[in-house]
């Protein structure tokens, strides 16, 4: 079903997006993931002319074994790099860890905000007070010992209603994902030319 969906084109939007999403939560559904953590969009984007070419040869060779040769790589190769990432973002965690401990003037809110930051890597003093359950003072020191150990960088430029960041975590998530909205969209347009109604009737794929 995912592999129709990225090829007929009935609507001019969305249909790859959609397919891709059900890759996602088929193979949760299926026990093979525990959550939806695996996305193939990134994979599909570096080989487009090979995403297009397997989808053409399914539609006019009936090639279905090339189609799931590419995709199950896909798959495995998405698969790798989240583990590395996931590594990754465990060291760097660490590693701000033990900076945050050694910081002269610690107090016990900063390493409690600090546990919370990879759930909650954008914070404002009213969430730090929801999170660790505490008070104003308390909140706004927790926020001002990570900004002077280099954890959280305040990302509003406002003097009021200030906003700070975990911004190492959120770059390091962010690495690779290019979400260039309407430039990707096998079932919609590419680069951001729409494809036209006619054309999107007459590119069914043929089971």
């Amino acid at each position: 079903m995912p592999k129709r969906l990225l090829c007929r084109r009935r609507y001019l939007d969305g249909n790859g997006r959609i397919g891709r999403l059900l890759v996602t939560l088929l193979l949760e559904h299926w026990k093979l993931l525990t959550k939806p953590l695996l996305s193939l969009s990134l994979f599909f984007k570096r080989h487009r002319e090979d995403l297009y070419r397997r989808l053409n040869a399914v539609r006019v060779d009936g090639d279905w074994e090339g189609w799931l040769d590419f995709f199950l790589d896909g798959v495995a190769t998405i698969a790798d790099e989240a583990v590395a990432s996931a590594r990754e973002l465990f060291a760097l965690v660490a590693d701000n860890r033990t900076r945050v401990l050694a910081h002269d003037g610690i107090s016990i809110g900063a390493p409690r905000l600090f546990e919370l930051l990879p759930r909650h890597p954008i914070v404002t003093v009213a969430s730090v007070m929801r999170l660790i359950a505490t008070t104003k003072p308390t909140a706004g020191r927790a926020i001002e010992l990570l900004v002077a150990a280099g954890v959280l960088i305040e990302s509003t430029g406002k003097k009021r209603d200030r906003s700070y960041a975990y911004r190492a975590y959120l770059d390091h998530l962010n690495q690779g994902r290019h979400r260039a909205r309407g430039s990707f969209e096998v079932g919609g347009s590419v680069r951001g030319e729409p494809v036209s109604h006619s054309k999107a009737q007459g590119r069914d794929c043929h089971a």
